[in-house]
């Protein structure tokens, strides 16, 4: 197996791993209670025009991890995967309300002449399935702006949000 295979297994794994935990559709709670005090977890909200200030974050490696996600209700979800100067375009179903999104990714990269991959993290689905939550992955290669734009593009086109939508950006 070449370096460049066992690196790719090896990152796919991690951001399996960290979409299970920190991911859209997830179970966790915001807000956790312990004993003697209260943590809270706000993710950072923005609307559509402040997403490419967090993708020059996520470029500038000021993120936490090599990607950011952005959604403004749990389906919506998509994710923005840093690839050295490029980025990609990641969409999980974790819920069946976001299964017929797969199909419509699919359209959508072939009537934008979009090469994509089928893939999973291996995180299980919160439907009843015994196969792992399904992944598409647009292999968009955009540079900052063109990520936004195509982002937007998906967002306003396919779930019907708009320049008012306010999104949490996850992790």
């Amino acid at each position: 197996m070449t370096q460049e295979k066992i690196k790719t297994i090896f990152i796919m794994s991690f951001l399996g791993s960290i979409f299970a935990l920190f991911g859209c559709n997830n179970e966790r709670s915001k807000v956790e209670e312990k004993p003697d005090s209260v943590e809270f977890t706000i993710a950072k909200r923005i609307t559509i025009n402040e997403l490419e200030g967090q993708l020059t974050l996520l470029q500038k490696g000021k993120t936490e991890f090599d990607f950011i996600g952005i959604t403004s209700n749990g389906i919506d979800c998509i994710y923005f995967v840093k690839e050295g100067n490029n980025f990609q375009l990641e969409f999980e179903a974790m819920g069946a309300d976001q299964l017929p999104y797969i199909d419509s990714l699919k359209e959508y990269a072939g009537t934008n002449a979009i090469k994509y991959v089928e893939t999973t993290y291996g995180n299980k689905p919160q439907y009843n399935s015994n196969e792992p939550a399904p992944v598409i992955r647009l292999l968009i290669n955009a540079n900052l702006a063109d990520a936004s734009s195509i982002g937007q593009d998906i967002e306003f086109n396919m779930f019907g949000n708009n320049s008012s939508t306010v999104y949490d950006v996850v992790p």
